[in-house]
C-alpha cells in the first residue's frame, strides 16, 4: 500500500477522469479532503501537488484547486504524419495546411544562426556534438488559434548549406526543401521519430502552454536523398519539431508487412506461453 497523500491523489484523479469533477469545475477544499480522509492539510496539499505535475489541477490561490482545462483525449486534435504538397510548396499532414510562420517576440519570422545542435540532433547527422550547424528556427501555428503552434528548428549540416547556400537566407519560393531538390535533381524523403518530454520555460511560452503539467510532443523529422546503386543515403536536415501534448495527438497509419500479408497462415503458437515453456 502506498502514502495516503497517493491513495487520496488516486481517488480524485479516478473521479477526475471519470467525468465527476469535469474540466474547470472546483474541487472541494482542503479542509474538507483532509476531513474525509482524516488527514492533516500537508497530506492533501501533496496529493493536489501530485495531480498538477500531472496536469490535472491547478491552484487558484484562496480560492482553492480546481480541475485544470486540459483539453481530453476526444478533444485532441490529431496530427497526421504525412507529407504533402500545395502551391506554396511542402506540409506535414491535412490539419496544418493552412498553418503559417509566425513571428518571434523580435519580429522575425526565421529565426537563421549557427550553433550546436541537441545530443541527439548531432549523432543523427554524424557531427560532433559542440560542432556549430547553421539552424533555421520558427513557430509555425494557426493565425486564428493562438494554442496551436509548433516550434521547429532545421538543422542543416555544412555539406549542404555550402552546396546550396541559400539554406543560410532567403530560401525563397518553396522554401528549403525545394532548392535542395532543385540542386540534387531527385526527390526528399522523410522518416520521423517521435517522443516525449517536459518544456523548458522559453519552450513552454512560445508555445503559449503551461509550464508545468503538460509535457512537449517532440517529433525529430529525417529528411534525406535516397541514392542509387554505390550511392549511400544522404542526410540533408533535421527537423526537431515540438507541440504541446496537451493540445495534439499524433496519428499515422500502420501497414502490413510482407509476414503480415493478407490471407495470412493459420496462427500455431500459444500468445500466453513464454517461447522457452514446456
Amino acid at each position: 500500500m502506498g502514502a495516503k497523500y497517493e491513495e487520496i491523489a488516486r481517488e480524485l484523479r479516478e473521479r477526475i477522469t471519470t467525468g465527476e469533477y469535469p474540466p474547470g469545475a472546483s474541487l472541494p477544499y482542503m479542509r474538507d479532503i483532509a476531513a474525509e480522509y482524516g488527514v492533516s492539510d500537508i497530506t492533501v496539499r501533496k496529493a493536489l501537488g501530485l495531480l498538477r505535475r500531472e496536469g490535472l489541477t491547478e491552484s487558484r490561490g484562496r480560492a482553492g484547486w480546481s480541475v485544470r482545462l486540459h483539453p481530453d483525449r476526444v478533444r485532441l486534435t490529431v496530427r497526421s504524419r504525412q507529407i504533402e504538397r500545395d502551391e506554396l510548396g511542402y506540409y506535414s499532414g491535412p490539419e496544418v495546411q493552412h498553418w503559417r510562420a509566425l513571428p518571434h517576440p523580435d519580429g522575425d519570422q526565421t529565426r537563421i544562426t549557427r550553433a550546436p545542435a541537441p545530443a541527439d540532433v548531432a549523432a543523427i547527422l554524424g557531427v560532433r556534438a559542440d560542432q556549430h550547424l547553421t539552424v533555421r528556427r520558427r513557430i509555425i501555428g494557426d493565425p486564428q488559434r493562438e494554442e496551436h503552434r509548433q516550434l521547429a528548428d532545421s538543422w542543416i549540416p555544412d555539406w549542404v548549406t555550402e552546396e546550396v547556400p541559400e539554406l543560410s537566407g532567403d530560401t525563397g519560393a518553396g522554401g528549403m526543401y525545394d532548392r535542395v531538390e532543385e540542386w540534387a535533381g531527385r526527390p526528399l524523403r522523410w522518416r520521423e521519430e517521435v517522443s516525449a518530454r517536459m518544456p523548458s520555460p522559453a519552450e513552454a511560452d512560445a508555445l503559449a502552454m503551461p509550464r508545468t503539467g503538460v509535457p512537449l510532443l517532440r517529433a525529430l523529422r529525417v529528411t534525406y536523398l535516397s541514392g542509387r546503386g554505390r550511392q549511400l543515403r544522404r542526410i540533408v536536415e533535421v527537423q526537431d519539431i515540438r507541440m504541446s501534448a496537451g493540445q495534439f495527438a499524433v496519428g499515422y497509419p500502420l501497414t502490413r508487412e510482407a509476414s503480415a500479408r493478407w490471407p495470412v497462415a493459420p496462427a500455431s503458437g500459444d500468445y500466453y506461453q513464454a517461447p522457452n515453456d514446456e
